[in-house]
């Protein structure tokens, strides 16, 4: 069992905190997690190992190993702390997987890597920002969003913009950026005019 854990979950309040508030059950778990990496300086390899868990933790056998009540909690928790001690994680992330599945939380487990994940982004003062183009930008259109995209952040934060194209929104974009949602695309135009005449007719 983790001891490191034990102490973090008890005393987090006077461990290194989350830049962002985090609630709930899963709060509690990335409170504790984030407290211990950073102790330990080890909150990169942690979100790194994370990342590539999460994605596992789609398939269908790693579904099945969390839903079974064939396995007990324990049993889990062993099998997962062999896997992670096979694949490099660092301690404190191990001793997080342990925990959670000692705790028989490991349905809780995607939602809790997802806020820690957001943690990190926090960490780092960045905003994510994605945008959909019907072909890919140019230099001198990325540098114009780029300018415009900075007044939708708090003045320092890091823009970290993901590209995506997709054809079938015709032109424009559609720009995601940290809680907002701009679609300015000529296929979403084109829908509300669509819309706006049959609510004539």
């Amino acid at each position: 069992m983790s001891c490191i854990f034990r102490r973090c979950m008890c005393t987090v309040g006077l461990a290194k905190k989350p830049p962002i508030p985090v609630f709930g059950v899963e709060g509690r778990y990335v409170s504790a997690l984030y407290s211990a990496a950073a102790q330990k300086n080890q909150l990169d390899d942690v979100e790194k190992h994370l990342q590539i868990l999460n994605k596992e933790l789609l398939k269908p056998k790693m579904v099945d190993f969390i839903e079974t009540c064939v396995i007990n909690s324990a049993a889990k928790a062993k099998m997962l702390k062999q896997v992670a001690n096979e694949a490099g994680m660092p301690d404190t992330a191990i001793n997080f997987l342990e925990l959670v599945a000692e705790n028989g939380r490991l349905k809780l487990l995607r939602k809790m890597i997802n806020k820690f994940l957001a943690v990190m982004i926090a960490h780092r003062n960045e905003a994510l920002c994605e945008v959909i183009t019907a072909q890919p930008l140019d230099d001198s259109t990325r540098k114009i969003l780029m300018d415009a995209l900075k007044k939708f952040v708090k003045e320092g934060k890091n823009i970290q913009l993901t590209e995506k194209v997709d054809p079938s929104i015709m032109g424009g974009m559609i720009v995601g950026i940290e809680d907002k949602h701009i679609d300015m695309s000529i296929a979403r135009k084109i829908q509300m005019y669509t819309d706006i005449l049959k609510q004539s007719v």
